[in-house]
Formats: structure tokens, C-alpha cells, sequence
């Protein structure tokens, strides 16, 4: 008898372990979908929220493009040629006489218009007999697209410094005038190229005109400096004695 009693309630145990573990079990699967349905609520959400900021982003970007064609119209008031006002460097309506007159009087205007370039690695070197240029941030001088004109080649606006500045130019263009540092620019005529890579390479088709005169206040400047330092040098010797 006292056998049985035992096995009974080994049984009932066993019964009321098994009912906790399928209790356990019912809970944690609960939790464990509850779990995942918060999961995928959440990327929901995000995914959501995600598409919402590309369509602002967008209209945004359309916006600011928009505003930016309308800038350069308004900022620059030249003529652009019809079907590229969209483009990220627009290409002129003028006649090159009339690029050349923007040029000598406000030439801040065309930069909007314009490609600064240098001569490439493969010309400088020697490896090609090829005047070549190609776009680069820092170039001495600015490519120009006009419809009637086609590539035209400008040098940048300012004065002449360094005597590796001219001999670069002295490719480009016919230089006249007197090579005393620093210079003024006078663009008498601009080189035409041809395009290789659109946009990116050109090739010297024809060389400018280029006149050059000393920079009146800058040499002025330099030859009074010379002098000082002369004096001072001159100075610092009697001292010495």
C-alpha cells in the first residue's frame, strides 16, 4: 500500500512539473511573438519613416535645384543657350567678341560658365607633342563652351606671378608685351580647343593672344621693398663695423 501511495505521488509530482514547464512554455512563446510583432513594428515604423525622409530629401533636392537655375540667371545676366541652363556648366549664347568685352570688364561673370584647367602630366612631361588641358581646381586657366564659339580657353583673372605661370601661358597663347613679374593680363584673343573627353580633356586646337604689362602698383611696391631692403642691409653693415 505504502508503495503505492509513493508511485501516486510520483505520479501527481511528475503531472504538476509538467504543467508548470507547459505553463513556463505558453508564457514564454507569448513573450516571444509579442517579441517579434514589436520587432517588425518597429521596422515598420523605421521603414516608414525612412521613405518619408527620401521623398522630403528629394523634393528638397528638386527645390534647390530649381532655385540654383534661377540664381544663376538672375546673379550672372548672361545668355544661356538654349536647353543647357540645366546643366551644371551652362554653355553661352555671345558671340566670343562678346565673351572677350565680359572677360576685360567683369570677368567674375563668366566663372559661373567656366572650367579651370591646367596643362596635363602627359604634356608637361613630354610623353605627348599634344598641347593638352584638363579640368583641375586649381588651374591658371578657365574653359569656356559658347554655342558660336565652341571650347574657348581664358586665363584666369588677375595678375601674373611666377615666372612657371608665363611659360605655362607661352604655350597657350602668342605672348606680347613686356615679361617683367608681376604682370596684367591683357586677353587680346582666347585659344580655341578641341574637346577629347567632353567636359573633362581638351587639345590645343589654336593659340591665343596674349598682352602683358607690368603691374604698375604691385612693381612699384616690389622695387620699394628691394630698396628698404637694401638700405637696411647697407644699415646693418656700418653697424657691424
Amino acid at each position: 500500500m505504502a508503495s503505492e501511495d509513493k508511485t501516486i505521488e510520483t505520479i501527481k509530482f511528475l503531472l504538476t512539473s509538467v504543467k508548470k514547464l507547459s505553463d513556463t512554455y505558453v508564457i514564454s512563446e507569448g513573450k516571444v511573438k509579442k517579441g517579434f510583432e514589436g520587432v517588425g513594428s518597429d521596422v515598420d515604423e523605421l521603414r516608414r519613416r525612412l521613405e518619408l525622409l527620401e521623398r522630403q530629401w528629394e523634393e528638397r533636392a528638386s527645390a534647390s535645384e530649381g532655385d540654383s537655375s534661377r540664381t544663376l540667371v538672375v546673379e550672372t545676366q548672361l545668355p544661356v543657350s538654349p536647353g543647357t541652363a540645366e546643366f551644371r556648366v551652362p554653355v553661352l549664347n555671345l558671340s566670343v567678341e562678346s565673351i572677350i568685352d565680359v572677360y576685360a570688364n567683369t570677368p567674375i561673370l563668366l566663372e559661373p560658365f567656366s572650367r579651370p584647367c591646367s596643362l596635363t602630366g602627359r604634356t608637361l612631361s613630354g610623353e605627348i607633342e599634344a598641347v593638352e588641358l584638363e579640368v583641375f581646381a586649381q588651374g591658371s586657366t578657365w574653359v569656356v563652351e559658347s554655342q558660336p564659339g565652341g571650347w574657348l580657353l581664358f586665363p584666369r583673372p588677375g595678375s601674373l606671378e611666377r615666372k612657371t605661370s608665363l611659360q605655362s601661358l607661352e604655350r597657350l597663347y602668342t605672348v606680347k608685351g613686356v615679361r617683367q613679374l608681376p604682370a596684367l593680363l591683357h586677353l587680346v584673343r582666347p585659344a580655341q580647343l578641341d574637346a577629347v573627353v567632353v567636359g573633362r580633356r581638351w587639345q590645343l586646337r589654336e593659340k591665343g593672344e596674349l598682352s602683358v604689362t607690368p603691374d604698375p602698383v604691385r612693381v612699384g611696391l616690389t622695387d620699394r621693398m628691394a630698396s628698404l631692403e637694401s638700405r637696411l642691409a647697407y644699415l646693418e653693415a656700418e653697424q657691424g663695423r
